[in-house]
């Protein structure tokens, strides 16, 4: 599960940091998890082992 931080909050108990010259910043998205579509299928329906019907 998620948990919500209120950085308005969070930045107020931080203790304040020294200033250091600037450094360059990568902001990086990750926008969800990457599906890929195969041609060939590698799963046949069907193929596996029968079911036994109960009584």
């Amino acid at each position: 599960m998620a948990k919500i931080i209120s950085l308005s909050d969070w930045r107020s108990r931080q203790p304040m940091r020294v200033q250091k010259d600037p450094v360059e910043a990568r902001v990086l998205l990750f926008t969800g998890v990457r599906y890929e579509h195969l041609d060939a299928p590698t799963h046949r329906p069907g193929a596996g082992p029968k079911r036994v019907k109960g009584k």
